[in-house]
């Protein structure tokens, strides 16, 4: 026998396979209750009238319109189908207002679409907070601030690096650390400041700190006062806040992803981690997905390119960061990324749902995966040439004036250029 279980704002209604009520579990009649009941059945959090309706079934398929329901049935060893799509299922909804009637749970039409806005609305406001609650979120807000410092930190360093350099040329050659120069431009000020002794402060060796002293004392760039690079010293007092926040960030992005994601952790780091996070949008997100998609997360444009050009596809995305694939030999790494985003998938999978700790067992057979692959491919394929660098292509030379030899272009034959005329217009009278 084939029931059909119809969940609606108000309640669950079973139906046999002649379309008449068997049996209605009603929710108590407030929108807040209604959204509390209908979110906990998205989160597989059985309410009793859930656990009612199925005490006593013992039919052979059901057919539902809830996700939620099929998937519990299923687990009950139930045999469930979806029918949102089919005529019988828009007939069954037409009648769920009369029946309500009936039933007295309301008075009439109008009541029961003024609770089903109501309803729509809680449940809408409960699926707000819940998505605002997760705490993945924070670890991706932080993953992108950490982004955001760094352009930001970029350009002011370069602003920074420039604007010193009119006074002090000479020291951006000997300090391309931008923290160290940041703090001796803060603390120390003009050139005419440095000394040898001030300088050991800041990590420099006593033969550095003597070359950097004597640089200042016969500097070509222009004479500063100490109130002339005030604004400087401000901007870089910032800048190095920037610097002290990005650490806090990644301080605190390493802690929480051990609470958050520790098997993802475990396999990739907290940094890769959270930045995989980041491009799925969320833990469930990415626990959802395919190991073959984890593998290329970051890559889309490479992809998309690829889908395009007919190029060849891209064999990695941001899990390329790891020593573990960028040091290995080219022919190497898409076996190895194939490896990796496998284990990953699961480890994603179990930190979303909230299950042990394997990320120690999978840290292991990942490594054992990697020697296993540079074993078996020790030496490249034949035929294959490694992938060519494109970060940097010199251009081609133009040729010598009067070597061109014409060029075919499309619709013509041979190398000679069709000749242009000028339309003619006929002149007014």
């Amino acid at each position: 026998m084939t029931i059909k279980i119809i969940a609606n704002i108000s309640g669950i209604f079973v139906f046999d396979n002649q379309d008449k009520l068997m049996k209605f579990s009603a929710y108590e009649k407030k929108p807040e209750k209604i959204a509390e009941k209908i979110h906990n059945l998205s989160k597989y959090n059985i309410s009793e009238e859930l656990d009612d309706i199925f005490s006593d079934l013992k039919e052979e398929l059901i057919e539902t319109n809830s996700v939620d329901i099929r998937n519990y049935s299923r687990s009950k060893g139930i045999k469930s189908e979806l029918i949102t799509k089919s005529e019988n299922y828009q007939s069954l909804i037409s009648q769920i207002p009369e029946i309500l009637i009936q039933k007295n749970y309301v008075k009439n039409e109008a009541e029961f679409n003024q609770l089903l806005q109501e309803a729509s609305i809680s449940i809408s406001k409960k699926s707000v907070t819940y998505s605002s609650q997760r705490i993945d979120k924070n670890v991706v807000h932080a993953i992108l601030s950490m982004d955001d410092i760094d352009k930001t930190t970029n350009l002011f360093t370069s602003r920074i690096r420039e604007w010193y350099g009119v006074h002090f040329p000479e020291i951006l050659k000997e300090v391309q650390n931008h923290v160290t120069l940041g703090k001796i431009i803060t603390e120390i000020g003009t050139r005419q400041n440095f000394t040898e002794d001030g300088l050991k402060e800041y990590g420099f060796s006593i033969e550095r700190s003597k070359k950097l002293a004597q640089l200042a004392s016969n500097s070509m760039g222009a004479h500063y006062e100490d109130k002339d690079i005030l604004p400087l010293q401000e901007m870089t007092k910032r800048t190095l806040d920037l610097y002290e926040e990005r650490d806090n960030l990644d301080n605190w992005i390493e802690r929480e992803m051990g609470r958050i994601a520790p098997n993802m952790k475990a396999i990739v780091g907290s940094a890769i981690a959270a930045r995989l996070i980041a491009l799925a949008g969320g833990l469930m997100e990415i626990a959802m997905k395919p190991s073959s998609t984890v593998q290329l997360l970051g890559a889309e444009k490479a992809l998309f390119r690829a889908l395009k050009t007919g190029a060849k596809p891209p064999k990695h995305g941001i899990i390329y960061q790891m020593p573990e694939i960028h040091s290995c030999s080219w022919w190497q790494r898409g076996n190895i990324s194939r490896a990796i985003a496998g284990k990953l998938t699961i480890a994603a999978r179990v930190d979303a749902f909230q299950g042990d700790f394997i990320g120690d067992q999978l840290r292991l057979e990942v490594e054992q995966k990697i020697v296993e692959i540079k074993e078996k491919y020790k030496n490249p394929p034949e035929g294959k040439k490694p992938p060519v660098d494109r970060s940097f292509q010199p251009s081609q030379p133009r040729p010598k004036r009067g070597s061109y030899t014409g060029g075919q272009r499309s619709g013509q034959r041979g190398g000679q250029r069709k000749p242009q005329y000028k339309k003619q217009y006929p002149k007014r009278k």
